[in-house]
């Protein structure tokens, strides 16, 4: 089958168009070569694209379904058997609305599922950091606790889009084209690139970008553009405004990825979502005297514990209770 065919037959599949001959086709196209599975769900996705929702009646088919069903007598009623003819036809349409049924419920999945489908998750765990290449080259450092999406079936001819949860450190490939590289961080965030070196960060309500080298556009809620020069550090969340600042040590922004925190005069309870971020553990500080003290320095910690030890050492009056679910600190009440 030539290509145009092919996806012509394929997007009649999506609709439910297929002839019983097309359908065996398909099947055994998608059994001839791994690349046929590719191009089928690429196909899948542009066709969900075009047909963004499917909403099954499900009424309507409940009382469908109910009324071809309703074939026993009623009591006292004799029992007649059906003409071959009506037997077949009601069967015709159990099985049509068997086929329907499934078919919605696969096009439900594939909705649900249209993630998935669409994008492959690169992921680091906690107190992990991963160095990934992407298909253009362009290098990736994860912090911990982070997710970069990926398009499954290839950047497009215009862009190249990826998805950040979390935080990364990006290397920018030029390419021949030189296409746009765009980092969305949810929010109306985005990060637009031609070939540059940053970082960025997009955790709950807070969004952070550095930039190292070269420049970057950012798209911001509301249409805003900001444009940024290297050593700016743009930064927001739900309780500051957005600002671009010239941040005296840049080596915090990527301390990350040599296990290092760097904390001047910093509040513990600033310490604490950091602790929060990188190893993925819920933290509490039972009172707000606590949670404001301070501390400072450049600590290596590979694993909580490590940092945990250091803060047991460095406040003389703390409690620091560790379990599954999440760390408490506490001020050691006076006798």
């Amino acid at each position: 089958m030539k290509k145009e065919i092919e996806k012509n037959i394929l997007l009649d599949f999506f609709d439910g168009k297929a002839t019983m001959l097309q359908r065996k086709m398909i099947e055994e196209w998608l059994t001839e070569h791994p690349e046929n599975r590719q191009l089928f769900y690429q196909y899948l996705d542009e066709w969900e694209s075009r047909n963004p929702q499917f909403v099954p009646d499900d009424q309507t088919a409940l009382k469908k379904f109910r009324k071809l069903i309703a074939l026993k007598p009623a009591a006292g009623e004799p029992v007649r058997e059906l003409p071959l003819r009506r037997l077949k036809n009601s069967m015709s349409r159990l099985i049509m609305a068997g086929i329907a049924g499934v078919t919605g419920l696969l096009m439900i999945a594939v909705w649900v599922y249209r993630d998935e489908i669409r994008y492959q998750s690169v992921r680091s765990g906690p107190g992990q950091t991963i160095a990934y290449r992407l298909p253009d080259g362009t290098g990736v450092v994860l912090n911990a606790n982070s997710c970069l999406k990926i398009p499954r079936f290839g950047f497009g001819e215009e862009s190249r889009e990826v998805q950040l949860e979390g935080e990364a450190e990006f290397e920018v490939a030029t390419t021949a084209d030189s296409s746009r590289f765009v980092v969305k961080m949810g929010a109306e965030y985005e990060i637009e690139v031609l070939g540059t070196q940053f970082i960025a960060l997009s955790r709950h309500d807070r969004k952070q970008v550095f930039l190292s080298k070269g420049s970057v556009k950012l798209r911001l809620p509301e249409g805003k553009q900001l444009y940024m020069k290297p050593g700016n550090l743009f930064k927001t969340s739900d309780l500051e405004e957005a600002s671009v600042v010239i941040p005296d040590q840049v080596e915090q922004f990527s301390g990350w990825k040599h296990q290092l925190f760097y904390f001047d005069n910093t509040p513990l309870s600033e310490v604490a979502r950091q602790l929060e971020d990188r190893f993925g553990v819920r933290i509490v500080i039972a009172d707000t005297t606590l949670a404001n003290r301070k501390m400072g320095g450049i600590y290596k910690a590979k694993q909580l514990d490590d940092l945990l030890q250091v803060l047991a050492e460095m406040f003389d009056a703390i409690v620091i209770e560790h379990n599954e679910q999440q760390v408490e600190l506490r001020m050691l009440k006076k006798i």
